[in-house]
């Protein structure tokens, strides 16, 4: 039994360096090399829409080092590559939408034991500044929903906003200036609706009437790096989305201003004041106030008490001077003109015309049936009351020219959006009427102290109202974003100046709030002059308010009445 248990012991000690690897000369055990593996690449095979900042680089299970000739490729050309520990990393600059081939052939890596890793072949693409999103795959809200019943539309479906909300999240590899475009349609009804851009609300988008499939662009919308939030917000709501297709921004015209006014024969004040926008255009923005009552000076005095400073500009409004009501003062209007003009201040004077033919006493489309299409009937008793009208107006205007004052004229403004009687009918007769007013005024009565300011829109028909170049001096724009909403409004602005090909400087007519200054020079939408709306769209301080105006008269780029040159 001794010698069995000592026969054994003897076996098991003379299997032990076996057990161990003993080297048979110095007896020290024998590493037994691990295989050389991949284990993850940054980014991933097969990913997509791969940030330009995105690390490229290989990992593997152990550290390596590269072999002299390696022949890493990427896209078929050596690769630039370095070995720290475990990782292979390349050295690419990303450009933007392309796709990347790596490939590390067999024995290009190895370790310290000098095992070698198998070949390794791995593609990604980095991502686009073009992208198509669809709508069926955007996050809706309210009774927004996605449908099929419409024939032509793209991926699985389309979105009918009915009264609710539709917000995309797009990437785009670096900040900068794109176009949006949305492929839409309506049942043939026009609609508008609010863009929104991170939370900023940007522009109200005009969907044309239509029954097919139609495209729409917003241009130049300034987007972040990364992720950003496109959202329609319902306006008018009913609309049909296909897809937002988001993709550079087209680039820009220059402006190239009229030199001259329309008017033959300027009065020497008026060629100063247009030189005077002219040299500040893009350069500074006139402030400005409009009339509470009309003819008075009630907004700007209230600006100068809140804010210390007189705004630059005062708008009136001719609304009563048709009529011969005993409650009206007729002489207020040009007494006040003139005296803020002998102030260094610039006048600008509008014209909510009551019903020529004074059925009744409305300018709104619902409130008279009056028919401006008549203008191009010389012995209608319509065009007769506008010819009457328009000389009553003639002999205020001709007392502001003959006290040498000149005037920012912006008569049927709004025309297009058909609310007031001279756009009831469309867009030729309005043209007309302001082409038989022009002429009226400048060549029978000889009025050669106007600018003529023509109010456009930014819808895709604005240019079809267009009395044209040879009858506009300068174009306006009537924008109220809502409550504090003071973001820039350069979507509208630069599509009025590349419909209109950059020839008449753009001045934001009216307003409720107005855009920061700081968002207005920053973007580009660089108006001429503001002028905000009366009552609480200047006052009240979900539009503007005192504190605000407070900064924006404070601004060195805004021009107040003390900054106004002698323009006499």
């Amino acid at each position: 039994m001794h010698m069995k248990f000592l026969s054994c012991f003897l076996g098991l000690l003379m299997a032990v360096p076996m057990l161990m690897g003993c080297s048979k000369d110095n007896g020290k055990p024998d590493v037994v090399p691990k295989p050389l593996k991949f284990l993850y690449s940054t980014p991933e095979a097969g990913a997509q829409d791969v940030a330009l900042t995105s690390e490229v680089s290989v990992v593997f299970n152990e550290a390596i080092t590269l072999a002299p000739n390696h022949n890493i490729k990427v896209n078929g050309s050596a690769a630039q590559v370095t070995a720290n520990d475990r990782k292979l990393a390349f050295g690419i600059s990303l450009e933007v939408g392309k796709t990347y081939e790596i490939s590390i052939p067999a024995g290009s890596v190895k370790s310290s034991t000098g095992e070698t890793a198998a070949a390794i072949t791995l593609s990604f693409s980095t991502i686009s500044d073009r992208k198509t999103y669809e709508a069926e795959n955007a996050a809706l809200s309210g009774n927004a929903v996605v449908e099929k019943s419409l024939t032509g539309y793209s991926g699985t479906g389309y979105v009918n906003q009915k009264d609710g909300d539709i917000s995309f999240k797009v990437n785009v590899p670096e900040a900068g200036q794109y176009k949006l475009t949305f492929r839409f349609s309506n049942g043939n009804n026009y609609k508008e609706n609010d863009l929104l851009v991170n939370g900023t609300a940007l522009a109200k988008v005009a969907f044309q009437a239509t029954n097919d499939w139609k495209l729409v662009s917003v241009n130049k919308v300034t987007l972040k790096s990364g992720e950003n939030t496109i959202l329609i917000k319902k306006n008018w709501g009913w609309t049909f989305y296909d897809y937002l297709e988001v993709a550079p921004a087209d680039p820009g015209i220059a402006f190239n201003i009229a030199p001259t006014l329309i008017t033959p024969s300027p009065t020497k004040e008026v060629v100063n004041v247009y030189n005077f926008l002219k040299e500040n255009f893009g350069k500074s923005v006139i402030s400005g106030a409009m009339a509470n009552y009309s003819t008075g000076l009630e907004e700007a005095t209230w600006m100068n008490q809140n804010t210390g400073k007189w705004p630059a500009l005062t708008g009136f409004d001719f609304i009563n001077y048709t009529r011969s009501w005993g409650t009206i003062n007729f002489t207020e209007l040009v007494s006040n003109s003139i005296n803020w003009w002998n102030n260094n201040g610039l006048v600008t004077i509008m014209w909510h015309w009551r019903d020529p033919l004074k059925t009744t006493d409305a300018f709104y489309t619902e409130g008279t049936s009056f028919d401006v299409s008549r203008i191009t009937d010389v012995n209608s008793n319509e065009y007769k009351a506008m010819i009457a009208d328009i000389d009553v107006i003639a002999g205020y205007l001709k007392q502001l020219k003959d006290n040498n004052v000149p005037v920012l004229w912006r008569p049927l403004h709004e025309a297009s959006g058909k609310w007031f009687w001279w756009g009831a009918k469309g867009a030729a007769p309005c043209k007309e009427l302001w082409k038989v007013m022009y002429k009226r005024l400048v060549e029978h009565h000889g009025l050669n102290n106007l600018i003529w300011v023509w109010t456009s829109d930014s819808a895709p028909d604005a240019t079809t109202w267009y009395p044209g170049d040879e009858y506009v001096d300068i174009i306006g724009m009537d924008i109220y974003p809502g409550e504090n909403q003071h973001g820039s409004q350069y979507i509208a602005f630069d599509k009025v100046k590349e419909m209109f090909g950059g020839k008449k400087m753009i001045t934001l007519s009216e307003c409720g709030s107005i855009p920061s200054i700081d968002a207005m020079f920053e973007k580009g939408d660089t108006w001429s002059w503001f002028m905000p709306w009366n009552g609480d769209y200047t006052r009240a301080d979900k539009h503007n308010g005192a504190n605000f105006l407070k900064t924006v008269f404070a601004d060195s780029k805004v021009i107040t009445r003390d900054k106004m040159p002698g323009l006499k």
